[in-house]
């Protein structure tokens, strides 16, 4: 009776070693090394579907760039890139939307920061923050600014941001804009830009 007391207890101990380990395997451990190639890389995006959402109103932009450099860093969240310039529309192809016209003039003096929070077979998730920017559409205008979420695929060389999780508040709306938005409004931004000039980014 002791014996098969005993192999029961050994038994149970070698299975809850296993459900632990494999427990442990499963869970995700956050990237803390992060290796952009190359190091720095200087970079440039560009995007053909950029579209902030206004109170229910789509501002489309049919062309939008973006131009930076990128670098290896560490920590979680660590900032693996600046974006020292953002542009909307040409002269060309404007901005657009429902109402009219619309000129997004972004600040980005304080640069906007890519982060990386998350890796997974090639692909970095994270957001880019210190996002400014002053919108005009017909007489109204506003101010944006914020967060929003990026994700950068190594494969496709594609950085597609959207507002997920994070949030863009409207703020100095003019007295034109009553009807179109208020100011606390949390406008949606999402688009995906061709990336040149970052080989890949590494989570580790």
């Amino acid at each position: 009776m002791r014996n098969a007391l005993k192999k029961i207890a050994v038994a149970t101990g070698v299975a809850s070693v296993a459900v632990v380990l494999g427990a442990t395997q499963a869970m995700a451990i956050p990237a803390t090394t992060w290796t952009v190639s190359p190091n720095p890389a200087p970079f440039t995006a560009v995007s053909t579907n950029t579209v902030l959402s206004v109170s229910g109103i789509p501002l489309t932009c049919p062309t939008a760039g973006a131009s930076g450099s990128a670098f290896s860093a560490t920590g979680n969240p660590a900032t693996v890139g600046n974006i020292t310039s953002a542009t909307f529309g040409t002269t060309a192809s404007p901005c657009t939307s429902a109402l009219g016209p619309v000129t997004p003039v972004a600040t980005t003096t304080p640069a906007w920061q890519l982060v990386a929070q998350d890796y997974t077979s090639g692909v970095t998730t994270g957001y880019i923050k210190n996002i400014q920017a002053k919108l005009t559409v017909l007489t109204c205008t506003f101010n944006v600014t914020g967060e929003v979420n990026a994700t950068y695929t190594n494969s496709t060389k594609k950085l597609a941001v959207s507002n997920s999780t994070r949030q863009l508040t409207v703020s100095g709306a003019t007295a034109a804009c009553a009807g179109i938005v208020a100011n606390g409004a949390h406008p949606t931004f999402t688009g995906t830009y061709s990336v040149t000039g970052i080989t890949s980014i590494v989570g580790s």
